[in-house]
């Protein structure tokens, strides 16, 4: 799928007008998602941060914007370099990334435009699986529809692992737009979990070290 983010229009910029534009779109709400996605991916694309003291955007941003956590930088960009703003602004950033994750799980190409046609696998309660169009569907039936596509382990992966793999593979798929085919696939040995990343271009190795580092640390979940 076409990078949509267009950032090669935007005028040239310097690390601090990308923030103050950046905490600019923050007032918008969601309206802003869109905006501060193309203006994230346009300082990693430029490398903005690496021309002065910092070592990457990560960096920077963590230091420059708290009000944003690296994952949701990073899930705003992926948005922007694969959907429209009128799609961003129709379906939402957490709906288009949870699509995003459904399409590499079912191994589809999501077409250019708007994706609210897309066909979603939505398993029912009674094991029937019923299909409706992406815009159709709520967040929950996204949910369910990309864990009824994920392909079980063979073996039994250790939960702790289970979370921190899952946390990871989102990670990636914030980080790589879908029609880039990063694979990421996971096998069990003598009782160890070993992950295996397929499919990243040689000019996307910086993307891949920031979405691996995005991804050590997994959320706490609360107990409930």
């Amino acid at each position: 799928m076409e990078q949509m983010n267009g950032s090669n229009t935007l005028p040239e910029l310097t690390l601090e007008q990308v923030r103050d534009s950046i905490l600019s779109y923050l007032e918008q709400g969601n309206a802003g998602h869109y905006g501060i996605g193309r203006l994230y991916n346009y300082a990693v694309d430029n490398k903005l941060a690496e021309k002065t003291q910092y070592d990457s955007a990560l960096q920077y941003f963590s230091q420059h914007i708290k009000t944003l956590s690296q994952s949701t930088l990073s899930r705003y960009g992926a948005v922007a370099r694969e959907f429209t703003e009128e799609a961003c602004r129709k379906y939402g950033v957490m709906n288009l990334t949870t699509l995003r994750t459904y399409a590499v799980a079912a191994d589809i190409q999501l077409t250019s435009g708007d994706p609210g046609a897309t066909p979603i696998d939505v398993p029912q309660e009674d094991g029937r699986v019923v299909q409706k169009p992406f815009s159709e569907c709520t967040m929950v039936e996204l949910k369910l529809a990309v864990k009824g596509k994920r392909k079980p382990s063979r073996a039994t992966m250790p939960t702790t692992d289970a979370a921190r793999v899952e946390f990871m593979r989102e990670s990636l798929s914030r980080h790589f737009a879908q029609g880039a085919r990063v694979q990421f696939k996971t096998n069990i040995k003598g009782g160890k979990t070993f992950l295996t990343i397929q499919g990243v271009p040689l000019e996307e190795v910086e993307r891949l070290m920031e979405a691996l580092l995005d991804g050590l640390m997994p959320p706490v979940r609360a107990v409930g």
